[in-house]
């Protein structure tokens, strides 16, 4: 049985090699690795990115001592690294998308730090650092995304062929609606969030996809909905991160045409309870991103749901 001391231990010293990990892939070693047809030299990586070795190869000594990276030596002595092909393979995945979460929430820590206190603020909202991260991390699971609405709503490949009304709710910065509206050009759809700055975003990253538009709709706020209705509503993890989940769901029920038209939505599927989830360690890693963006982002006030995105509760959803 391993101790709370092995435990302990590696749980604080991957924390340390996860910024290393982090680092190196916002300035590019990682990617100087995944491309390498041959094992490089520290001096060699820092050249193709314009960086200094001295810290390349720092860097480089925590991920090869965690054998995150391989290590060696060429036929002069030097040291060289590289990574295997599966282990490339790996990086094009989700989980390149988890790396970046270090570099993310440490920014966010004497915020969140601030709102512990009984007597501190509830929350604070997304940073535009947050939301890359977040179109990274959907941006990888588009694919799925696609897949499994098509396959699991009766009907709603032929509809979309026709030609419909769809609208995504707090859809971010658009990639999982462009994909939709590039795949189905004869229906309209129609990208929506909170805030302006949001909508500016999704105007310079989408406009040049015709069949796209723009609303700004707070589902927490009735009497600002608007009153154009929909075909078809969806969101993606979105819900845990609003103040009020059943009230937006009842409202997004208004943005609907017809009683029978649908609503899909996608959300972390955890059983909700740490005790279930026990030696989980994505889950474990979910619910320290979910401290560090999705409480904050929805505990906006006193009364907020705050469910986070750890919740499974479905019960909590009841509108």
């Amino acid at each position: 049985m391993t101790s709370f001391a092995d435990k302990l231990g590696s749980v604080v010293t991957s924390t340390y090699v996860g910024f290393a990990l982090s680092l190196c892939k916002d300035v590019g070693i990682l990617e100087v690795l995944m491309d390498a047809e041959m094992p490089l030299t520290s001096q060699e990586i820092a050249d193709k990115k314009d960086l200094k070795e001295r810290y390349v190869r720092e860097l480089l000594g925590s991920l090869a001592t965690a054998e995150v990276v391989h290590v060696s030596k060429n036929e002069s002595g030097a040291l060289v690294y590289h990574l295997d092909e599966d282990e490339k393979a790996l990086l094009k995945t989700l989980m390149m998308a988890l790396i970046s979460g270090p570099s993310v929430m440490s920014p966010q820590f004497d915020t969140v730090k601030s709102c512990l206190p009984s007597k501190g603020p509830t929350g604070g909202k997304f940073t535009n650092r947050t939301h890359d991260y977040i179109e990274e991390f959907t941006t990888n699971l588009l694919n799925q995304y696609v897949e499994a609405v098509l396959k699991h709503v009766p009907g709603l490949k032929e509809k979309l062929e026709r030609g419909i009304e769809v609208l995504e709710v707090g859809c971010g910065r658009g990639r999982l609606l462009a994909k939709f509206a590039l795949m189905f050009p004869k229906s309209t759809f129609t990208a929506s969030d909170y805030a302006d700055f949001l909508l500016d975003q999704l105007k310079t990253n989408l406009g040049h996809i015709p069949n796209i538009k723009y609303a700004l709709i707070d589902v927490c706020c009735p009497r600002n909905l608007p009153k154009k209705k929909y075909d078809w509503v969806y969101c993606a993890n979105t819900i845990h991160d609003v103040p009020n989940p059943p009230e937006a769901l009842k409202n997004i029920k208004k943005l609907l045409k017809a009683p029978d038209d649908t609503f899909t939505m996608f959300e972390i599927a955890t059983s909700g309870s740490p005790m279930a989830d026990k030696g989980n360690q994505l889950v474990a890693c979910l619910y320290a991103i979910s401290s560090f963006m999705c409480v904050p982002e929805s505990y906006t006030n006193k009364d907020s749901y705050a469910m986070g995105m750890c919740f499974g509760n479905k019960e909590q959803l009841t509108c």
